[in-house]
């Protein structure tokens, strides 16, 4: 993947400190075979089924997260912050999830029947266990690389050039878009507002859990390219 995404790397903060930690990370995941092939248009059809799927499974629970965050921030102001985010990662992924099911032949009837992938039930149930027992600054460190890799991924694919009818184009728009990367950023600034406040040992458990999270991002993509399923 193209290295054209500097400008979503903040410089002398806790978030930079934090992005610098998971750069071994994003080397793999930009490396991912399923987002090679979805930002040149061959990502095998079933491949993006099983992710779109699972992409709907997820944000489900993302959002209740969000709205957690929201509850436990220190002001009105990020409060409505919260509120906001979760309301927008439910219409505008829900929109495009809506498309995209319609596209590639999937019913309501499968998205109701579908069960999350044990990569997908691993990092929803991280995120949903840190957002209720955790303080407000390490919850949102958990949450922030879900918005913050998907605005990195999504800049450096629409960078490349377009493919002349790829089916995945609405998807490089999504996450290329300039409003995604504002609430990106918004929430980057936010989780440094918070680091400053944290003792040093919140420090450190934010920088734990953005990790894993990052980590549970690549496991995501893998699975889905490995059509993940429960063994048994």
């Amino acid at each position: 993947m193209d290295a054209s995404t500097q400008s979503t790397e903040p410089t002398g903060s806790f978030t930079a400190a934090a992005w610098d930690r998971i750069a071994p990370i994003m080397a793999e995941i930009e490396a991912l075979p399923l987002l090679q092939r979805l930002s040149d248009g061959t990502l095998p059809p079933e491949v993006f089924r099983h992710y779109i799927l699972q992409d709907a499974l997820y944000l489900k629970h993302y959002a209740r997260c969000l709205a957690i965050v929201a509850a436990k921030a220190p002001d009105n102001a990020q409060v409505l912050r919260f509120l906001g985010s979760a309301q927008k990662a439910i219409t505008v992924e829900q929109g495009l999830h809506a498309g995209f099911l319609t596209q590639f032949g999937i019913s309501s009837a499968d998205v109701t029947s579908a069960e999350p992938s044990p990569a997908g039930f691993a990092y929803t149930n991280f995120l949903l266990a840190t957002a209720y027992h955790s303080s407000y600054a390490v919850a949102l460190s958990s949450i922030l690389p879900c918005f913050w890799i998907y605005w990195h991924v999504g800049e450096a694919i629409k960078n490349r050039p377009v493919i002349e009818g790829n089916a995945f184009q609405a998807w490089i728009n999504t996450y290329g878009d300039p409003q995604f990367a504002a609430g990106a950023r918004e929430v980057i600034a936010l989780t440094d507002i918070a680091a400053r406040a944290a003792s040093p040992v919140e420090r450190a458990q934010m920088t734990d859990v953005f990790v894993r999270a990052s980590q549970y991002e690549w496991m995501f993509w893998d699975s889905a390219w490995r059509l993940e399923t429960w063994p048994v």
